[in-house]
């Protein structure tokens, strides 16, 4: 049996690296007692793969682990357990079973929406023009310096819908392993006109859910369309395409 597992990422814990992640949900899969399969050989694991990692710094309503169990009888009664060992700040919201032939969760990610929220009062006076400004225009290029050099990129390409409410920024972008666009090149993008220059310190960043793409074209979340073991009720998504709006 194959388990997607939703969980939210809150406080202090979104220091935590994905790496240290990784290793402390495999210690607390274990203490559980969730019967999660393991690779074979000299050196076995528990076949467990994330989707899209979440960045340093960065807070999540929605993220996603996938593994495969060795039973199928009273999953959900381990959904109480995981969370007793979960630390502050982090919480499981939901358990769905997969197809047995379903892509795991970072094959299947084709974007990501997330909110920003600014501490300067500045910053939020600019922000509504500066989403007119980016809206309005053809392209907005970003250079990224890679290995083999500059590579400059259309913003434009990555961003499906962009608003400002109340000034906080919300937006959903590709999150693919091809094309992930990363936040803060959005927000360069957005205030470089400007003169200003952002540090991560200088605003909060959820994001508030992974998608993948159904037969529609349509970004729907990664626990769209799964059997449902059980689900905390919190979450509410709406489908978004991946046109631009």
């Amino acid at each position: 049996m194959k388990l997607r597992i939703r969980f939210s990422k809150f406080g202090p814990v979104k220091f935590v690296g994905h790496l240290d992640m990784m290793r402390f949900f495999q210690k607390a899969i274990k203490a559980s007692g969730l019967p999660v399969k393991y690779t074979e050989g000299f050196s076995p694991h528990q076949v467990l793969s994330f989707a899209a990692p979440l960045g340093v710094g960065t807070q999540s309503e929605s993220e996603y682990c996938d593994l495969e169990l060795t039973e199928e009888e009273n999953i959900a009664s381990y959904f109480e357990p995981l969370n007793e060992q979960m630390c502050e700040g982090l919480t499981v919201r939901g358990f769905y079973v997969l197809p047995p032939k379903a892509k795991n969760a970072m094959a299947s990610v084709q974007g990501a929406s997330y909110r920003i929220e600014f501490k300067d009062d500045e910053v939020k006076e600019k922000l509504a023009a500066a989403v007119e400004r980016f809206s309005e225009a053809e392209e907005v290029l970003y250079d990224k310096e890679t290995k083999t050099g500059i590579k400059t990129r259309n913003l434009k390409e990555a961003v499906y819908e962009i608003k400002e409410e109340d000034g906080v920024l919300k937006f959903t972008c590709d999150a693919s392993s091809g094309g992930n666009l990363k936040p803060a090149a959005l927000l360069q993008g957005l205030f470089e006109p400007y003169g200003t220059l952002l540090n991560p310190w200088d605003y909060h960043l959820i994001r508030e859910e992974v998608y993948t793409g159904n037969e529609e074209g349509k970004l729907v979340p990664l626990y769209d369309g799964l059997e449902v073991l059980i689900d905390d009720g919190s979450s509410i998504f709406l489908c978004k395409t991946f046109e631009n709006s």
